[in-house]
């Protein structure tokens, strides 16, 4: 259950005692709970109706954080994979769809080992950078080919920025869920609101602080070698990944006014200036 834009049949929102009112992602457990009755649903394939997106950082900061929250909160109180009515392939698309917001723990992992290395010298495999690219980027391609397929290819590099550098929404999600956080349930602005939302960013900019720190300590203790070039290339594809993030926390420009001069001849009748 999407939240919006959808139907359902009262009997079956009754069997389980109406909407969940106990997790900010109400919409998602109470599926559950109605599949696990037996109930089915229907996907219309068809633009029956479009709802709207956040239109300023902040308020997707906040829509992500109740997802991730949410979702995760199913995972630990109410986990698919132990619940008896589900078919196995509902379980399967509900434990897929709640571990999704897992993903920021493997990011922040990924982006962990250049600092290892610039900072100690250590590698997690010794291996020839051809060696690696043979398997790297055939990879990487197949993993950016499956998502356009997914996405009807309309999946661009800012929906990745965004998904990725989202990590840090994830983890506090995360260590909220783990240490029993009461989160309040924020409705979406449909308004676009503006402000300086850097501050959300800290362990970006932080991260990127320590590993320009980390390639001079590299460089001065080392000097440039394969294995600084390849790490400092992985940095360097995590920076570009945050920037659209960072980049969308900070304060707009107020669009620029042009002055117009009018110059009003005497005696010439207003209607006819133009």
């Amino acid at each position: 259950m999407c939240g919006t834009n959808m139907v359902l049949r009262r009997d079956a929102i009754m069997e389980v005692g109406g909407m969940c009112e106990f997790n900010i992602a109400e919409d998602f457990l109470t599926s559950l709970f109605i599949h696990s009755k037996g109930w089915k649903s229907v996907y219309v394939p068809e633009v029956l109706a479009e709802g709207l997106a956040p239109e300023d950082f902040i308020s997707y900061y906040k829509q992500q954080f109740r997802w991730a929250r949410g979702s995760l909160e199913v995972i630990f109180k109410f986990n698919p994979i132990f619940n008896r009515g589900l078919t196995f392939s509902q379980k399967l698309q509900y434990l897929a769809s709640a571990s999704y917001y897992l993903s920021g723990v493997i990011i922040v992992l990924n982006m962990l080992l250049p600092l290892v290395f610039f900072f100690t010298g250590a590698v997690p495999l010794l291996i020839s950078g051809m060696t690696i690219a043979l398997i790297f980027i055939p990879y990487i391609y197949l993993v950016m080919y499956v998502l356009q397929r997914s996405s009807n290819f309309t999946y661009s590099f800012s929906a990745l920025a965004f998904s990725m550098s989202s990590f840090v929404i994830q983890i506090k999600a995360l260590f909220a869920v783990l240490i029993g956080q009461k989160s309040s349930f924020s409705v979406t602005s449909k308004k676009k609101l503006t402000g300086n939302f850097i501050h959300l960013n800290w362990l970006h900019i932080a991260y990127i602080t320590l590993g320009v720190i980390g390639i001079g300590y590299s460089i001065y203790t080392s000097g440039f070698t394969s294995s600084l070039m390849n790490n400092v290339t992985w940095f360097g594809l995590s920076i570009i990944v945050m920037i659209p993030f960072i980049r969308a926390s900070l304060p707009e420009k107020a669009p620029e006014t042009k002055k117009i001069n009018i110059f009003i001849e005497e005696n010439v009748p207003v209607s006819n200036i133009s």
